[in-house]
């Protein structure tokens, strides 16, 4: 087996996921300038339903939809409950109740399933592949595949169709895009059900590969956001940056140990922020 052959098809497995979980951000933030902290909990969701409703006898492919469900009713929930009569407040505050919603699921996982990480079979079996001296399954395979198309098609969507720019218009101008007919709470509660079931299409995918915890959803949503950040918080951008930083957290965790990937994630994380700033200190600014 070929170790840097592996080590870039790990790296696609998370640059798929991370890609999907970006454009779901991208989609929140260019709708409503709100960065969603418990994005992530759609995707613990997703992945603890799809697990605990096949170990309870549902068919896998029922499962599956039961999970892609419940992870935009959450993500559509925390706007309508708790984020739409609220837009009128200052957005760190918004961001902060976001986090406080994203403990609050990781509380009630933790209640209902333990800590113990679950997984469910893969929906697509098969035979591994070997490319290049790697080893890959074809739930991986498939892995990669739906997640550059998923991804890569959400952010065709908000450039290109027509809704997807009543989507943008709500960010840029919510007045205008009121006067021009543009329903803004229908396009806003929209993006954050799209961004949730993006965040389950990614935990539907990755979980028969790698289990999921309760504790799971912060760390999704960190990586998703410094794929976004990287990406600039342009969709097309977002999609090439996740599987970049997919492929770079592999390369770290190979060569340097898994210890080292979370503080170099983070501290990419770090960097990008304070090179985003400069335009801030130096009188510019960043359209969403």
């Amino acid at each position: 087996m070929n170790a840097l052959s592996q080590t870039i098809i790990s790296g696609l497995f998370g640059g798929a996921v991370y890609a999907l979980l970006g454009i779901g951000l991208v989609l929140v933030y260019r709708t409503s300038h709100v960065l969603n902290l418990a994005h992530g909990e759609s995707y613990a969701v997703a992945g603890i339903t799809a697990a605990a409703a096949t170990s309870h006898g549902l068919p896998l492919v029922w499962s599956i939809v039961l999970a892609l469900v419940l992870s935009s009713l959450l993500s559509m929930a925390l706007y309508r409950v708790v984020l739409g009569p609220r837009g009128h407040w200052p957005m760190s505050t918004l961001v902060l109740i976001t986090l406080g919603a994203a403990f609050l699921v990781r509380g009630v996982l933790n209640a209902a399933i333990g800590p113990d990480p679950v997984s469910f079979a893969p929906l697509f079996r098969g035979p591994p592949l070997r490319i290049l001296g790697g080893i890959i399954p074809l739930q991986g395979l498939m892995l990669i595949i739906f997640g550059f198309v998923l991804s890569l098609g959400a952010a065709m969507f908000l450039q290109h169709s027509r809704l997807g720019k009543q989507l943008l218009a709500t960010a840029e101008n919510p007045r205008a895009a009121q006067l021009l007919g543009i329903n803004v709470e229908r396009a806003r509660l929209i993006a954050f059900g799209l961004s949730g079931l993006l965040a389950g299409a990614a935990a539907v995918l990755l979980v028969p590969l790698v289990s999921v915890d309760y504790q799971a959803g912060l760390s999704m949503t960190l990586r998703g956001f410094v794929a976004a950040a990287i990406g600039g918080m342009m969709p097309t951008r977002v999609v090439v940056s996740g599987f970049l930083l997919g492929i770079f957290e592999a390369a770290i965790g190979s060569y340097l140990g898994a210890l080292y990937q979370d503080p170099v994630m983070f501290g990419i994380l770090i960097v990008v922020a304070v090179w985003q700033s400069r335009m801030i200190r130096f009188g510019g600014a960043r359209r969403a």
